[in-house]
C-alpha cells in the first residue's frame, strides 16, 4: 500500500549515507562516511525566512581503524556544506573518539561524546551509522584469507561483535548453529 502513496510523486527530502573501507595495513582499515541532506523545495525558517531547495549538510568523516581490541585510531570530519557557519565549530567533537573502543554499546557512546548540545546531530548520526561499516569492513579484511575454523566456541575471538547482533547470530541462531557443528565435528576427527 506505501508504495502507491510515493507513487508519482516527487521527492522534498532525501539523506543519502555513504560508507566504504579500504585496506591500510594487515591490522588496520580506513572506514569513510559521507552523509548528505538536500531539500528539493523551498521552506520558511523559524524566523520566517525563505530558504530555497540545494544541500543542507554535506558531512565527511574518515577514521583510521585498529584491530586488538578494534578501536578508533584517528578520526578527521570535515564539513563541506552546512546551514549555517557555525555548524563547524561542533568539529571539535571528532577529537574525542580518538581511542574509543568499537563494542557493544557504540551508539550509546558516540552519542554520550558528539550527541545533543555537546555536537551535531548530523555528524553524530553519520559516526553511529559507521559503526556497523567498522566491524564488517575490518571483518571483510581479516577474512580475505582462510581463517582456520575456531577450536572451540569460546576461541571464536568475532563473537563479541557477531553474536545478538541479529536474529541469524542470535545464541540459538542458524549461525551459531551451524559454527557449533562445524567445531563439533572438527573435534569427532
Amino acid at each position: 500500500m506505501l508504495n502507491k502513496l510515493i507513487e508519482n510523486q516527487s521527492k522534498i527530502h532525501t539523506r543519502d549515507i555513504r560508507l566504504a573501507t579500504y585496506p591500510y595495513t594487515e591490522s588496520r582499515v580506513v572506514v569513510h562516511g559521507v552523509l548528505k541532506d538536500q531539500r528539493y523545495i523551498k521552506v520558511f525558517d523559524v524566523t520566517g525566512a525563505v530558504i530555497g531547495p540545494g544541500i543542507i549538510h554535506h558531512m565527511d568523516v574518515k577514521l583510521l581503524i585498529k584491530a586488538d581490541p578494534l578501536t578508533i585510531e584517528d578520526a578527521q570530519a570535515q564539513m563541506l556544506h552546512v546551514p549555517m557557519s557555525e555548524c563547524t565549530t561542533t568539529l571539535d567533537t571528532i577529537e574525542n573518539l580518538k581511542g574509543l573502543e568499537i563494542k557493544s554499546g557504540f551508539s550509546k557512546m558516540i552519542r554520550s561524546i558528539m550527541g545533543g548540545n555537546k555536537g551535531c546531530t548530523h555528524l553524530c548520526q553519520l559516526v553511529i551509522a559507521m559503526g556497523q561499516e567498522i566491524v564488517h569492513g575490518w571483518l571483510t579484511q581479516k577474512r580475505k584469507d582462510k581463517p582456520p575454523v575456531p577450536k572451540d566456541f569460546n576461541s571464536f575471538s568475532e563473537k563479541k561483535y557477531l553474536i545478538d547482533s541479529c536474529r541469524m547470530w542470535s545464541g540459538q541462531g542458524p549461525k551459531v548453529q551451524r559454527l557449533e557443528k562445524i567445531i563439533k565435528d572438527l573435534k569427532s576427527v
